[in-house]
């Protein structure tokens, strides 16, 4: 214990030492806690992205901490680098593309128009002759092609209750029983080839109205 006066200033002196110290080093902890990126500080940031976009450090002894410290993000890419832009504009590049054909599509004009009795075929003997894979006007099949006996070869026509503002060329014939029309319902007979007996079967026998383009 501190008796006389002297010695009582010695352990008063002492002990505001010892609070000022003790002061002093709580604030300094307080602060490195709060900013692991300081000088010698016990903490370093994982330097994964995804943990960075977590904001999480890792004590020195490997212990995974959170932090307070704001969410870090990629730097972001932008120009002729980033995929997105890239994307959109392929995508837009498509979607004038597609205009531009509609358009074309459009500004055909239609001669006229007629409802016909509409079916399909494909290239097997039953349904053409010995040579199923060539036409009457001596071109290979392909997609887009018709038949019909009232219009001349090289016309083209659209079905668009069925087929849209696609565009079908007349180059193969059908049956001569198939050159008039049985009743007054339709005027003549279209055959649309399609690439197996199945697609041909599914489509059936419809009617409809195709418009003959100039």
């Amino acid at each position: 214990m501190c008796t006389d006066n002297n010695l009582r200033r010695a352990c008063f002196t002492l002990m505001i030492a010892s609070i000022a110290s003790l002061s002093v080093f709580m604030i300094g902890f307080a602060i490195q806690s709060e900013n692991p990126d300081t000088l010698n500080s016990p903490f370093k940031r994982i330097e994964t992205s995804s943990d960075i976009e977590k904001g999480y450090f890792i004590s020195s002894d490997g212990i995974i901490l959170s932090s307070s410290y704001p969410t870090y993000h990629e730097p972001q890419v932008t120009g002729k680098d980033n995929p997105y832009e890239k994307a959109e504009e392929e995508q837009s590049k498509e979607e004038e593309t597609k205009n531009e054909e509609k358009s074309f599509s459009d500004e055909r004009q239609v001669k006229r128009t007629m409802t016909v009795e509409l079916t399909g075929y494909s290239s097997t003997v039953d349904q053409t002759n010995s040579e199923p894979f060539i036409t009457a006007s001596g071109h290979r099949v392909r997609d887009g092609i018709v038949a019909a006996n009232h219009l001349d070869f090289g016309t083209e026509i659209r079905i668009p209750e069925y087929f849209g503002d696609k565009v079908f060329v007349v180059k193969d014939r059908m049956n001569t029983r198939y050159t008039n029309a049985k009743n007054d319902s339709y005027e003549g007979y279209v055959d649309i080839w399609f690439p197996t007996r199945w697609e041909a079967n599914n489509f059936g026998r419809v009617h409809g109205e195709i418009e003959i383009l100039k």
